[in-house]
């Protein structure tokens, strides 16, 4: 080999290496950026980001404008958020073992009481995956397997749930789902959810999937950062209204169980701490005589959930 040889090979190692350098400082410059999303606030601006992380502006941007296009961040006007991509990535490995032994005796005492095959839910990414599913004999006639993810939409646990979002986050969430939707949909879909909203978080689902007689009624579990999961009763020309109550009675339950001290207040669809526990009030038209006859005993420490007669 010659020295012109020699020289070529060494030129190609030194490009290929600096190549690799390249690559790797990019991906370093990308996951300083992600890690500022993990562990800092939900939302952040361009500015937050470069305060955070030290790169100056017009590389920050141009990682933050990749990072969406892939979908590991999402951006509205309220700024940057991580994305589905992540969600979906967590979701893998997340087994919300604090969220189902919380629900636990709630899920037994609800299926005990109304023989509705009962569905415990948690939002990731786009869909609704059901993390628990209790029915004993009646299980097997709701196509339905803990693990199973669905539209959140196509759920009344996932419309439980999405009533109680930003309807930024819910709007940005239907455009990755179905694309961009047309005004009267999403003016559908806003007046549903804020019709849940008046109820408390209770939705109501009929025939769901279509042309079947699978009936479902969910209220969400809320917490100090939103709904944490929603419950669900399910059941084949299953009468959800007069178990609505219960059901709802059981979320709260649930609520209480998880983030003990901390209780919603449902004043214009707000959630926040007060010191006397619920505050809100369903319209005497609505679940509210309902849920009269069907209230929660508290026996001791432990609820107990009983139909009225």
């Amino acid at each position: 080999m010659n020295l012109l040889e020699t020289d070529a090979s060494d030129t190609s190692v030194v490009a290929a290496k600096d190549r690799e350098d390249s690559r790797r400082s990019v991906l370093g410059r990308m996951t300083e950026i992600l890690d500022v999303f993990l562990e800092g606030p939900e939302c952040l601006f361009l500015g937050d980001v470069t305060a955070r992380t030290g790169l100056p502006r017009s590389t920050a941007f141009r990682i933050l404008s990749q990072l969406v296009e892939l979908r590991w961040l999402e951006h509205d006007e309220r700024g940057y958020r991580i994305g589905s991509r992540v969600y979906g990535m967590s979701a893998r490995r997340a087994d919300h073992s604090d969220l189902r032994n919380a629900a636990a005796v709630a899920l037994n005492d609800l299926h005990a009481v109304t023989g509705a095959v009962v569905h415990l839910g948690v939002l990731e990414g786009l869909g609704m995956h059901y993390v628990d599913k209790i029915g004993g004999v009646a299980g097997r006639s709701i196509p339905s397997r803990v693990g199973s993810r669905y539209a959140a939409l196509g759920t009344a646990a996932g419309r439980a749930m999405l009533a109680y979002l930003p309807t930024e986050r819910v709007e940005a969430m239907i455009r990755l789902e179905i694309g961009e939707p047309s005004p009267s949909l999403l003016l559908k879909i806003h007046r549903e959810l804020n019709e849940t909203r008046r109820r408390h978080g209770l939705s109501v689902v009929h025939g769901t999937p279509r042309g079947t007689e699978i009936n479902a009624v969910a209220a969400p579990i809320l917490g100090p950062d939103g709904p944490a999961g929603a419950i669900a009763a399910i059941g084949r020309n299953l009468l959800v209204e007069p178990i609505a109550p219960v059901v709802l009675a059981a979320a709260r339950r649930v609520g209480k169980e998880l983030f003990p001290g901390w209780s919603p207040v449902t004043r214009r669809g707000h959630i926040g701490r007060t010191a006397s526990g619920w505050t809100g009030r369903i319209s005497p038209r609505g679940p509210h005589r309902a849920e009269r006859e069907g209230e929660a005993h508290r026996v001791g420490e432990r609820t107990t959930l009983r139909l009225g007669t």
